[in-house]
């Protein structure tokens, strides 16, 4: 970068005889200054720019792995087995509340990535892409997570009707042998 200001000449120092001459020579050093100044300040934004995309991706890297390991567990379909239907509500419950509190992650990396979109920053497209495939992932999980609630509840109330119509099963054979020792000994 520095390659792009005049070179001194390899021959000597110039001995600067006149007022014209030390003004002149004034002005290329305070010219050559606020160069590499501009140079300078330009470079450290790119550096910031740089520092600042760097920790937007590790966050937005966090998060993804993040959701896909919650996706997993709202992907599981351990409400077909009607075993402790109770303590797997509990623990879905659970879950839900873990979700819901993680919630401000993506609303933190939202911000985030729309302030260096909205100041131009050179990453840009792949911040905004990168938020995109984020929320999408984040509405899956949202959704399998509804999903699986449902689900739970649903087979929860199956095993209670299928319970009651035992129950039902079980009078009803009761009053049948009990209405058969009720004949036999009448008879």
């Amino acid at each position: 970068m520095l390659s792009s200001f005049p070179k001194m000449d390899p021959s000597g120092v110039k001995v600067l005889e006149t007022a014209e001459d030390i003004q002149e020579r004034r002005q290329q050093v305070l010219d050559r200054y606020h160069r590499f100044k501009e140079l300078s300040t330009l470079r450290r934004q790119k550096l910031e720019d740089s520092y600042r995309f760097q920790f937007f991706q590790r966050d937005a890297e966090e998060l993804e792995k993040w959701i896909q390991e919650k996706l997993q567990i709202a992907s599981d379909e351990n409400y077909k087995d009607p075993t402790n239907l109770q303590g797997k509500l509990q623990k879905h419950q659970a879950f839900e509340a873990e979700v819901q509190a993680n919630s401000g992650a993506i609303v933190k990396l939202d911000e985030t990535g729309n302030l260096m979109i909205s100041e131009g920053h050179f990453a840009s497209e792949t911040i905004r892409t990168r938020l995109m495939e984020l929320h999408r992932q984040w509405e899956l999980l949202l959704e399998k997570m509804r999903e699986k609630g449902v689900k739970l509840l649903q087979a929860q109330k199956l095993v209670q009707y299928l319970r009651e119509c035992e129950d039902v099963m079980d009078w009803i054979n009761d009053k049948v042998c009990f209405g058969k020792e009720s004949l036999l000994s009448l008879a």
